[in-house]
């Protein structure tokens, strides 16, 4: 599980005793990207699939209201972290106001279409930042649809939550980026391309030390900068399987739980190295300050890839065996799957 750089943030400014952290965001923000890469265990990243297509799309999304009208009050919508509730205004019980800008208003006399409409209209002309550029629209049937405005996978990564009597019919998937003249751009977030197919077939990499030479009876790829070349035309998807740095929605990346106090102690020491070497801050501090990150660095690395309990009876198993182990053979593999 990921979580939000700022509780990071906050236990900086809070340590180095800062009213607001404002002014330090672009530089602390690159900060934990560094120390997260020098941690580097294997859950530091995600792995995900990135689809591009002739033919790019949006991400969509839909929900279904299960209740009716008298039973929706108090169910609620969540969008990216953006908490829309459905209320009956007309009850004794309504504590608010209409003009919220999270609260649906319903009416148990009124038609189940009309809640949706005034869902749709709540939403559209919402000015929450994290849900700005996704569009609702009333499918009828009790159905609403959610549509990122722009093509692009991007929006495969929006969340949507929902209370018992509203049902998630499809969360955000669909989107596509662009493919176009052999060629496609890698998310800025991404670290390392681990495999690329299109279709069925994987594509190998170009070993050639001439890379846009490679004859195009090959299905080759070679990587330039954040772009990625091929030798040939597709027109089917291709799918690009990365390792990506985890981002909010806010664009900010995310830290590995419990990775927080060892980015924390990278940042307070990079941010004390420029006071040092200002000749405002005393050698010991700075070295503590790194003693103490290279510390936590080592101990977050560990207990990343320290294996599960039942990843440790596995090796047991592979350890133990009097079978040498060449391939994963279906009886070895049924046997360590057992667990």
């Amino acid at each position: 599980m990921h979580v939000p750089v700022n509780r990071v943030f906050n236990n900086v400014s809070r340590n180095l005793g800062l009213q607001t952290y404002a002014n330090n965001l672009d530089s602390w923000s690159e900060w934990a990207f560094e120390a997260e890469q020098y941690i580097g265990s294997n859950k530091t990243f995600l792995q995900k699939e990135i689809v591009y297509s002739a033919t790019p799309a949006q991400a969509t999304a839909q929900f279904s209201l299960e209740v009716d009208n008298t039973n929706l009050d108090k169910e609620y919508v969540e969008i990216n972290g953006v908490r829309f509730i459905f209320r009956n205004t007309a009850s004794a019980n309504f504590i608010g106001s209409t003009t919220d800008s999270f609260e649906v208003a319903i009416s148990t006399v009124a038609a189940l279409s009309n809640s949706l409409t005034a869902f749709c209209n709540k939403f559209n002309d919402s000015f929450y930042e994290k849900i700005q550029g996704i569009t609702a629209s009333n499918d009828g049937d009790k159905t609403i649809t959610l549509t990122v405005n722009d093509d692009g996978n991007f929006g495969n990564d929006y969340t949507i939550e929902t209370s018992n009597g509203i049902k998630v019919a499809k969360f955000f998937s669909g989107g596509k980026d662009i493919l176009n003249n052999k060629q496609i751009r890698l998310p800025d977030s991404y670290v390392k391309v681990l495999s690329v197919r299109a279709g069925d077939a994987i594509i190998q990499p170009t070993s050639s030390q001439y890379k846009s030479k490679v004859s195009t009876l090959l299905d080759r790829f070679y990587i330039n900068g954040n772009r990625i070349n091929f030798t040939a035309d597709y027109t089917s998807d291709v799918v690009v399987t990365i390792l990506s740095v985890p981002l909010s929605v806010e664009g900010y990346p995310m830290i590995l739980q419990g990775h927080e106090e060892a980015v924390a102690h990278y940042i307070m020491w990079k941010h004390k190295l420029i006071g040092y070497y200002a000749g405002e801050v005393p050698q010991y501090i700075v070295k503590d300050l790194e003693r103490r990150w290279y510390q936590l660095c080592g101990k977050a690395r560990g207990d990343d890839n320290m294996p599960t309990s039942i990843e440790l009876l596995k090796i047991g198993k592979l350890w133990n065996t009097k079978i040498p182990l060449t391939s994963f053979n279906p009886p070895l593999y049924d046997g360590l799957n057992s667990y």
